[in-house]
């Protein structure tokens, strides 16, 4: 298993450790101080044992770093060991804009100054991990344009999230629900009816993961069936986030029940989505094969 140890200046702390936890959830092991240094602990003497028994050292490139008397003494120690073993150990990693070391000014770098995704990526290639095993549930959006990831599935994973989240808070708030089929996919309407002095009010809103950007936008046209509305109707933005949408949600029915009173309807659910492709035929034949004492492959 790959190691590294994550020489750093304490002002960049925040970024390191995030990028320490990614490390290792894709199974790189990490040497950073915050877990390393005990109480009573030598720092010169642990220091040095991260540094000799790791296979990289990562330099986390900044203003401040180049300054830090640390970062030059681990530096230099991490160097020696390269010159020492004739083996690349040395891995910059540029985190804000600042002046390339001299040493290291012909090496290549993880670039994070701009995107977080793409330096992480880069680095994880160090490694030999491949953005199949980068991407995460939080960060799909950064690889859309990735050909040999399939960031499609924890896009479908976020969107029945987001549809769990909101008709639970529809229930909550006695208001129906309805989520948009193949005509209309990845979108989601709620709307209430209200008894009032003899009339009815009615109130609509309803979301969608919307095209290139994959945002969540809002409409409020007044539609009960989200197959009913075009992508043009979604107007407003929301956010990237199921959070984004819930709280919107709340607060759009939260002013509706202060202002006209809970519904009266008896509200209904229509959360089933259709079958893609061949997806029911391959869902059968995990059935068939759940309910077979035979597991091998030759039948």
């Amino acid at each position: 298993m790959s190691s590294i140890f994550l020489c750093h200046t304490s002002i960049d702390k925040p970024f390191v450790e995030k990028l320490a936890r990614d490390l290792r959830r894709i199974g790189v092991n990490v040497w950073f101080d915050k877990w390393e240094i005990k109480v009573g602990d030598s720092l010169t003497w642990k220091i040095e044992e991260g540094i000799r028994e790791n296979e990289f050292l990562g330099i986390v490139l900044s203003p401040e770093a180049l300054k830090s008397e640390w970062v030059k003494s681990e530096l230099g120690a991490a160097w020696s060991k390269q010159m020492k073993t004739r083996k690349v150990f040395v891995l910059p990693i540029f985190y804000r804009e600042c002046e390339m070391p001299y040493f290291l000014s012909d090496r290549k770098y993880a670039d994070f100054r701009i995107d977080y995704e793409h330096g992480f990526s880069e680095l994880a290639g160090i490694f030999g991990i491949d953005e199949t095993e980068v991407i995460t549930q939080d960060n799909w959006r950064k690889f859309t344009r990735k050909k040999k990831v399939n960031w499609k599935s924890f896009k479908t994973k976020e969107f029945e999230q987001l549809v769990t989240t909101l008709v639970d808070r529809a229930y909550e708030y006695k208001w129906s629900a309805w989520v948009g089929g193949t005509a209309n996919e990845y979108s989601i309407s709620f709307y209430c009816s209200i008894k009032k002095d003899d009339t009815f009010i009615h109130n609509y809103i309803s979301f969608k993961l919307v095209g290139e950007s994959n945002a969540y936008n809002a409409s409020f046209k007044k539609e009960s069936n989200p197959n009913n509305l075009k992508v043009s109707d979604y107007e407003k933005y929301i956010g990237n986030s199921i959070d984004a949408c819930d709280e919107c949600l709340w607060r759009f029915m939260d002013d509706s029940n202060s202002i006209y009173g809970t519904p009266t309807e008896k509200p209904f659910y229509f959360t089933e989505r259709f079958s893609r492709g061949n997806e029911l035929h391959e869902a059968a034949k995990e059935m068939m094969r759940r309910f077979n004492w035979y597991k091998g492959d030759k039948l």
